[in-house]
């Protein structure tokens, strides 16, 4: 038996990588019956003379959009430039980012046609790291290749809003071709097949691409416990604990750091107002219904 990656999802066809190279593998029939569905970054034990996956090893998380398993981090990309990302998708891609465990990465692209210095330097006081680039005239291209790059065998995954350039970035960043990109633009915006996605190799990480964002719901991006949401926002971090009540769900609360931090200016509105939305989201949520 090997051990490898799998990088291609297509029907009941899975395209394991290792050292070795790449083999095109279908599941074992045990997968069939205990209803196992393998997933794009999924790793794998897999017998590469016979072409079948035997295994699944167990993954660290999972994505629903794209359907992809063992994500390092969420590349949120954002533009000034018309079609501006709105505020609210943005806060709520780095909270999920937060939600899921993964490093999230803000790139605000278009920046020949808007500069996005000041949205950059915003993000990276609320702990979100944040860097701006162009995808037309190369500004900060290197920059991003060498952060994708840089962690071996880890997996990234591209988000935003339709319009913001995520095509134009894979590009840029000399990548073979964007497969799931031209993939969502012919079936629609805000649509995804699940059964063809492919991992694109950057040094020694893999890319995946995600369709254009026009809204977030947080419930079916399996984001359903309000109790982790403050988690999600860094900079309440450092507050959490100095409200008045020791349940004080940051809200509107009598007492609450966070709100006088809002209204001091500490705290950007915007990223307040975010919180809020998906606190009324996820507070009717119960554990019953996701059973």
């Amino acid at each position: 038996m090997a051990v490898g990656t799998i990088v291609k999802t297509s029907s009941t066809i899975y395209e394991v990588e290792n050292k070795d190279g790449r083999v095109a593998c279908r599941p074992c029939g045990r997968f069939r019956v205990e209803r196992i569905h393998p997933l794009a970054g999924d790793r794998v034990e897999f017998d590469p003379k016979e072409a079948v996956i035997t295994e699944i090893l167990p993954r660290k998380n999972r994505l629903v959009r794209p359907p992809v398993a063992n994500v390092d981090r969420l590349v949120i990309v954002a533009s000034l430039a018309p079609p501006r990302t709105a505020d609210i998708l943005l806060d709520s891609l780095t909270a999920f980012a937060f939600y899921k465990g993964l490093e999230p990465l803000l790139v605000i692209n278009k920046t020949d046609a808007c500069n996005g210095s000041e949205l950059a330097k915003a993000y990276c006081e609320a702990g979100i790291p944040s860097i701006t680039v162009s995808a037309r005239t190369g500004e900060g291209i290197e920059q991003l290749k060498c952060i994708l790059s840089s962690r071996e065998g880890g997996l990234s995954v591209l988000s935003g809003s339709s319009g913001v350039g995520k095509s134009s970035l894979i590009n840029a960043l000399g990548l073979a071709n964007a497969v799931t990109g031209e993939l969502s633009e012919r079936i629609g915006r805000g649509k995804q097949t699940t059964r063809h996605i492919e991992l694109m190799k950057l040094g020694g990480g893999y890319i995946a691409d995600t369709p254009g964002y026009s809204s977030f719901d947080p419930i079916e991006m399996e984001m359903t416990d309000v109790g982790r949401l403050s988690d999600c926002f860094p900079e309440f971090s450092e507050l959490i604990g100095s409200c008045r009540y020791g349940d004080c769900t940051h809200v509107s609360d009598e007492g609450c750091a966070v709100v006088d931090a809002v209204r001091s200016g500490r705290i950007a509105q915007s990223r307040h107002h975010c919180y809020c939305e998906l606190y009324k989201k996820l507070k009717p949520i119960k554990e019953w219904m996701l059973k």
